[in-house]
């Protein structure tokens, strides 16, 4: 059996009957509490098989965050090895396994994806729930709870809106973000995490101008002109996240996750793969990295 035959096979026995990251977590929970105590060799074999499990999933959280779960999973259950598990859990421990056989890893990867492509979020699905939001937006048809001012109503539905149809993140659309036009062409820039680079950008269901006007609303209902991003983060993350479960959506994130699905099928360019499509729109510098965070369907 070769090494990538042998992942994929621990790919399937980690998710054959969990598919969300909170049933895997579970999953691995119970499974490092069987042993944490009593045999070091097992948790030997424990820890690389979920992080395999997490390099191949392709989940709403980036693989950073995961392996943050799974560290904290450890620490709250502790035992006589948590040390071990805790040092295996990195960055760095999943990338070594990454670099160790890339060119096969990500050969399954592109026919996981291939073979998954059916199960994608339909592109008019969420251009519906853009138009929605829209329209309840201008003709103010939306229900303010008695505890809620206008403003937060509108300001939980402009983000869910905005992260549906610009696939930008929860701080750049509160601050950093900048759109321009330039002839038919709108670009973006004020990109976090490491990419400061001015990309192409695709808007999916909106006009330019209703962007330009909706931004500017939401940075005067959060005032975040002189906020750092961590600022921002702290003060307006958690309570962004409630609403927009309270608006069907998982969290902010899974925005960029619906606009990533839609907009792949959207806007593929001649030649490109899923993969590269996702890698572009969303503004990422490496093919991998997207297609393992955004290419497949989030259960």
């Amino acid at each position: 059996m070769t090494d990538s035959e042998e992942r994929a096979l621990i790919f399937k026995e980690v998710y054959e009957g969990a598919t969300r990251p909170k049933d895997i977590l579970k999953q691995f929970e119970a499974e490092y509490n069987s042993c944490k105590n009593r045999n070091l060799g097992k948790l030997e074999k424990l820890f690389p098989k979920y992080s395999i499990a997490i390099f191949y999933k392709y989940a709403l959280n980036s693989i950073s965050n995961n392996l943050n779960d799974y560290r904290r999973v450890i620490i709250k259950n502790g035992g006589k090895y948590e040390s071990n598990a805790l040092a295996f859990f990195t960055v760095e421990g999943v990338g070594a396994m990454k670099d160790k056989d890339s060119r096969e890893t990500k050969k399954v990867i592109r026919e996981n994806i291939r073979l998954g492509e059916n199960d994608m979020v339909a592109p008019q699905t969420v251009i519906d729930s853009i138009q929605s939001l829209n329209k309840e937006l201008r003709e103010k048809s939306y229900t303010i709870a008695r505890n809620q001012t206008e403003e937060q109503v509108r300001a939980y539905r402009i983000v869910t809106m905005l992260g549906l149809s610009t696939g930008r993140r929860f701080t750049e659309l509160l601050k950093t973000l900048e759109i321009a036009k330039h002839g038919k062409k709108t670009t973006f820039s004020g990109l976090l995490k490491g990419n400061n680079d001015t990309i192409e950008g695709n808007i999916i269901a909106l006009e330019y101008k209703e962007v330009k006007k909706y931004l500017k609303e939401l940075r005067e209902f959060a005032k975040t002109e002189n906020m750092t991003e961590s600022e921002v983060n702290a003060k307006y993350a958690k309570v962004f996240n409630n609403a927009m479960k309270r608006l069907g959506y998982e969290n902010v994130k899974y925005t960029r996750f619906l606009y990533s699905q839609a907009g792949g099928q959207l806007f593929q360019e001649e030649g490109e793969t899923l993969e590269q499509t996702i890698t572009r729109i969303l503004g990422h510098k490496e093919v991998f990295t997207a297609s393992l965070s955004y290419a497949g369907k989030e259960s």
